[in-house]
This record gives C-alpha cells, sequence and structure tokens, in this order.
C-alpha cells in the first residue's frame, strides 16, 4: 500500500514538472523547472548564420532534446524549422544555410523536457545581401619571421556550429584576394599557447608586397562557401648577399703526380660570380689567388644557388705538401676563400 502511494507521488511531481513547460508571459523564466536561454545569431551571411540555445533544468534526467527554431514569421516553434541535439547539458550551437538573402528570421531555442516542449526567448536576424561583408569566425593575426623568401603568420578560429570545413591562409601580390584567384594557399596547424592556428609561406620573391588573409571553406548543399578574415600587407626585404665556399678532401692517386680538387659554392646571388676554382701553394698555408697558383673550374650559369665544382691540379712535385682552398671571384675584382685541406704527394 505504502509503496503504491509513493508511486502515485512521484506521478503526480512529474506531472506537474511536465505541465511548467508551456510558455509563460516572462521569455527569460520559460517555465518554473526550465530556462532555455536563446543565444545571439551570429556569422550571418546572405544564406548562411549560426544560432544556438542552452537550457537549465531542475531534473537534467528529464532533458531529453535541445535545439533552435526559426521562421520567417513570429513565435517559430518545433513545427517549423529546427535543429537539434540530445547532449543537452552542453550549450547548442548549429550552423544554418539556406536561408534567403534580406529577409528578417524570428529564432527560438527549446528543449523537450519529458514529454513537453520548453522555448526560449525570441530573437531576430536578417540575412545580408548576396554582396555584402559578414562576419567571419576566422581573424588574420600578424605576420612574423619575416624573410626576403618567407613569412610566417597566424589566425583564429571561434566555433561557428559547423564541424566539416576547412581553415587555412591564402596570400598573393594583389589587394583583392580570394581562393580562386590567390597565389598560394597554406593550412596550419594548433598552438595551444596562442590559442590560434600557425602557418609558414615559402618561395617569395624578394622586395615584395604580399597581401594575406584568413579563410575558411565550408559546404552548404554541397557547394563550397567562405569565410574571411581581415586583408593585412608585409613587404619582403631585400635578398642579402651570401657567398660560401667549401673545399672537399681532393682525390690523389698515388704515383700520379696530380690531384684532383672538390669544392661547393653557396650564393644567393649567382649572377654576380663569374669565377671560381682552386688556389694552390707549397709554401704558403693559405694560398691566394694573386700570389700563388690557381686553376679555374667551369662557373654554372643559370638561376642556381647551390654547386659543386672541380679542377686538375697537375705538375706537382714528389714528397711535397701542398695547400689548397677553394675561391670565387664576384662582382667583377671581389675574391672569397674557402676553407684549406692539404695533401702529402708522394
Amino acid at each position: 500500500m505504502k509503496t503504491t502511494k509513493s508511486l502515485t507521488l512521484i506521478a503526480a511531481a512529474m506531472l506537474l514538472a511536465l505541465a511548467s513547460c508551456k510558455p509563460v508571459d516572462d521569455p527569460q523564466q520559460v517555465t518554473k523547472n526550465v530556462v532555455v536561454t536563446t543565444a545571439d545569431p551570429t556569422f550571418i551571411t546572405s544564406g548562411t548564420a549560426t544560432l544556438g540555445a542552452e537550457v537549465t533544468a531542475d531534473d537534467a534526467g528529464l532533458l531529453l532534446e535541445l535545439g533552435v527554431c526559426w521562421s520567417k514569421t513570429g513565435t517559430p516553434t518545433i513545427d517549423d524549422q529546427c535543429a537539434k541535439t540530445y547532449r543537452c547539458s552542453q550549450p547548442y550551437q548549429s550552423f544554418i544555410a539556406s536561408l534567403e538573402p534580406n529577409t528578417q528570421y524570428h529564432v527560438c531555442g527549446f528543449a523537450k523536457y519529458g514529454t513537453e516542449y520548453c522555448y526560449g526567448d525570441e530573437k531576430t536576424f536578417t540575412t545580408l545581401s548576396p554582396d555584402a561583408p559578414s562576419a567571419s569566425p576566422v581573424t588574420t593575426l600578424e605576420a612574423t619571421e619575416i624573410t626576403y623568401e618567407s613569412f610566417c603568420a597566424a589566425y583564429s578560429l571561434v566555433p561557428f556550429g559547423m564541424t566539416n570545413y576547412t581553415a587555412g591562409l591564402i596570400y598573393s601580390t594583389s589587394p583583392d584576394l580570394t581562393l580562386e584567384n590567390c597565389e598560394g594557399i597554406k593550412t596550419g596547424y594548433y598552438d595551444s599557447e596562442t590559442n590560434s592556428y600557425l602557418v609558414c609561406c615559402y618561395d617569395l620573391i624578394p622586395n615584395t608586397k604580399y597581401y594575406y588573409r584568413a579563410f575558411v571553406e565550408y559546404y552548404t548543399n554541397d557547394q563550397p562557401a567562405y569565410f574571411y578574415g581581415e586583408v593585412l600587407s608585409l613587404t619582403t626585404p631585400e635578398m642579402p648577399f651570401v657567398l660560401n665556399l667549401f673545399t672537399n678532401d681532393p682525390q690523389y692517386y698515388w704515383g700520379n703526380y696530380y690531384v684532383i680538387a672538390h669544392g661547393e659554392i653557396e650564393c644567393t646571388m649567382p649572377d654576380v660570380v663569374n669565377q671560381v676554382g682552386f688556389c694552390y701553394s707549397k709554401d704558403n698555408e693559405y694560398p691566394q689567388f694573386e700570389s700563388d697558383f690557381h686553376t679555374t673550374a667551369a662557373t654554372p650559369t643559370g638561376d642556381w644557388h647551390w654547386y659543386e665544382f672541380s679542377s686538375y691540379i697537375d705538375n706537382l712535385s714528389a714528397h711535397t705538401k701542398y695547400y689548397i682552398r677553394s675561391y670565387a671571384r664576384y662582382k667583377t675584382d671581389s675574391i672569397k676563400y674557402g676553407n684549406v685541406v692539404s695533401v702529402d704527394i708522394n
């Protein structure tokens, strides 16, 4: 008897709770036991918007659904267009597509509490014209580590109710850049320290102004659509002149009085180099082009930055140590030397 009476009291309490889920005059306090809060619409474009809601309840176990409804007329309900989730303990956000441009919409959050639907406060938003700029979930951040051929930049991205998307950075020498007409596209990796995504772009032209911006590409009705961040710019500096020489160990054939000298050259402006080769001497530990013997190797042509070269050094004396180092003549009369190596002629 006591069990039957207890079950009757519990059932009555549940019925009272469910009945309280009907809308009341105060839109903020929707029910006695449940509060649904409609989020402000964000990231509004001509055909999309991000809508959301969250719910609190005295008995979270009775929460079955959470979502948003929208319509072009007032007081949207579940009989209109809706999006929902069953994870009611977390705020809900949904990316809504296929909206009409230049149109006012009404949106309302809802929660299913037991068998009843509870509604939040109603809000309105107006979609933009197709050519109007829109709010964006992605923000372009200032570039860092700028060199004559590269730069690194970052972008931040806030949730906008879409999970199937690609985000990154585009860059171009033209300020009017989109994914369709940019010169480069890079996706980033997440940096937890800065709460942003990092991107590095390479193979740029020295002393050139570049424009860059972040982007998000997503799909609505199987068609690509985009969000963009602000367009920022930078100018790459002039290319520094770098000329490095490396003298490698020569090849010596025992019994023959010659060696094959080997070297490597690295140069950022190869067009100014007009001669490469080797200086050698048996007396001077640091052989010089002007005062000691020297050979000339084939000078490369074209846009090279790294080049290997070699040269025969013959008519050497037996039982003598020779000192060899590479050289490069550049800008007509300047000379750069590599490291010194030695070889014993037996």
